[in-house]
C-alpha cells in the first residue's frame, strides 16, 4: 500500500481512539491507558496492529496464530524491583506517552507461550537511551522474583542473562528449573517492541529473533 494511503488510515485510526474505551484488546491498536489521544497533525506510517507478528508468520516456535492475552501473564511481581524483569503485559519498559499500542498472544504448538505488543510514537526517541535505562530497571531484580497473575502467584524465578544485541535491541533470562521465559525490547525511533516467549525447556534464540523482528518492523517504517 502506498504511504499516503498509510497515513490516511492512520489518522482513522486515531480520529476512533479519541472517543473509545482505552480498555486494550489483543491484536487491536488502541489508545494506551492514561495517555492522550494522538494529536491531530500525528502522521504514523503503520498502525500498531500491523507491526505485530501476523496469522501464519513463522516464528522459531513454529507459525504463529494469534490469540488472546491470558490471564497467565503477569500484572505484578514481588518484589516491585523485579517488574521490569518479569512483566510482559503493562511493561514499564517501553516508554510512556506512545500514540498507539497494540498486544497479541499467539498459538505456537505444545505448552509454550508467545506474545508481542507494540508502541508507536508521534515524537521520536533516543533508541539508546530507553535501552540504557531498561538494562538498569532490569538489573535491580536481585535473588527470587514472583510473577503474580490473575491466574495467582507464579512460583519464584531467577534472572538468569541479561544484555544487549544489535542498535536498539535489550534481551534477558528469568528461568526456574522447569520453566524459562526469554524477554526482548527492540526499539527504533517512533517504535517499541516488547517479545515474551515462555517454555518448558529453555533455548529460545531471543537475541537472534529480537535483532531480526526489529529489522522487519524497521523495514516496514521506513
Amino acid at each position: 500500500m502506498a504511504r499516503h494511503a498509510w497515513a490516511a488510515a492512520a489518522l482513522v485510526i486515531a480520529a476512533a481512539m479519541v472517543s473509545a474505551c482505552a480498555t486494550s484488546v489483543a491484536g487491536r491498536a488502541v489508545r494506551a491507558p492514561g495517555q492522550p489521544g494522538v494529536p491531530a497533525n500525528a502522521r504514523l506510517a503503520i498502525s500498531a496492529h500491523d507491526l505485530l507478528l501476523q496469522d501464519g508468520d513463522s516464528t522459531p516456535l513454529g507459525p504463529a496464530s494469534a490469540t488472546g492475552v491470558g490471564d497467565n501473564y503477569f500484572t505484578s511481581a514481588r518484589p516491585p524491583d523485579c517488574s521490569a524483569a518479569l512483566l510482559f503485559k503493562g511493561s514499564p519498559l517501553p516508554p510512556p506517552g506512545s500514540a498507539e499500542h497494540a498486544e497479541s498472544g499467539y498459538r505456537v504448538g505444545g505448552p509454550a507461550l508467545y506474545a508481542e505488543s507494540v508502541d508507536v510514537y508521534g515524537k521520536a526517541a533516543k533508541t539508546h537511551d530507553v535501552v540504557s535505562k531498561g538494562f538498569t530497571a532490569i538489573a535491580k531484580c536481585h535473588g527470587e522474583a514472583v510473577g503474580m497473575s490473575p491466574s495467582g502467584a507464579f512460583r519464584p524465578m531467577r534472572l538468569g542473562f541479561l544484555g544487549t544485541t544489535d542498535e536498539g535491541v535489550l534481551v534477558w533470562t528469568m528461568t526456574r528449573p522447569d520453566w524459562t521465559c526469554d524477554y526482548g525490547l527492540a526499539v527504533l525511533p517512533r517504535v517499541a517492541l516488547m517479545l515474551s516467549a515462555c517454555d518448558a525447556k529453555p533455548g529460545f534464540p531471543m537475541r537472534d529473533w529480537a535483532s531480526k523482528r526489529r529489522a522487519q518492523i524497521d523495514r516496514r517504517t521506513a
